[in-house]
């Protein structure tokens, strides 16, 4: 069964938007780690996107108190928009931090959590780009099995980050840094994780 039947509804064509919009602020939060300058531009272009995104969580959510039929659940749909936007929060969060705490250069760590963040948007967007008819379903089950997988991948490297920092750093006002912001790195790719479970949830009940 297909969850949707006639031309594609809106709220597909939003979810498309909105996760474009966030696989482009990944990039935009990559481009940053990989300058690496705390001269505020990084923060204020962080914030823009974050402002867009919630823009776009608030245009899903209108669309659905205007809605009298919905492609899937409503509360699937409510819940998909709170998960595309916690991602979006996470990453400006991140950025802020870096500001917030000064920090001076950036772990190789880190630059490996964003490199995983960076592919699990890229296949967010693939997944609403296939979630739409049956005929798909194989693609957006292709792309929940990458996000998990690239959440595991989050896992493992969370651990040896952490084995890491305090096996090599000495200075524990260091450490309570870099341990906030390895948390926030992981729970971007947590958020994504939830996403994926909402999203295999949905198919579950129109298989």
């Amino acid at each position: 069964m297909a969850i949707s039947k006639k031309k594609e509804d809106i709220f597909f064509i939003l979810f498309k938007d909105f996760a474009s919009a966030l696989s482009i602020m990944s990039k935009e939060f990559e481009n940053f780690c990989c300058a690496f300058s705390l001269d505020g531009k990084a923060a204020e272009i962080m914030k823009d996107f974050e402002s867009q995104c919630d823009s776009k969580r608030h245009t899903i959510m209108h669309q659905l108190n205007d809605s009298f039929v919905t492609p899937f659940d409503r509360e699937d749909i409510f819940t998909l928009a709170e998960q595309l936007d916690d991602i979006s929060d996470y990453m400006e969060d991140i950025v802020c931090k870096f500001g917030l705490y000064n920090i001076e250069s950036l772990h190789e760590d880190a630059r490996q959590y964003v490199s995983l963040i960076v592919q699990m948007t890229a296949h967010i967007y693939e997944l609403f780009e296939a979630l739409p008819g049956s005929k798909n379903g194989g693609k957006a089950k292709d792309a929940i099995i990458n996000i998990n997988d690239l959440e595991n991948q989050g896992d493992i490297l969370f651990r040896d980050s952490l084995a890491r920092l305090f096996r090599e750093e000495k200075d524990p006002v260091e450490i309570i840094k870099w341990k906030d912001i390895y948390e926030l790195l992981e729970d971007t790719l947590d958020a994504g994780e939830r996403l994926a479970d909402t999203a295999e949830g949905i198919l579950a009940k129109y298989a």
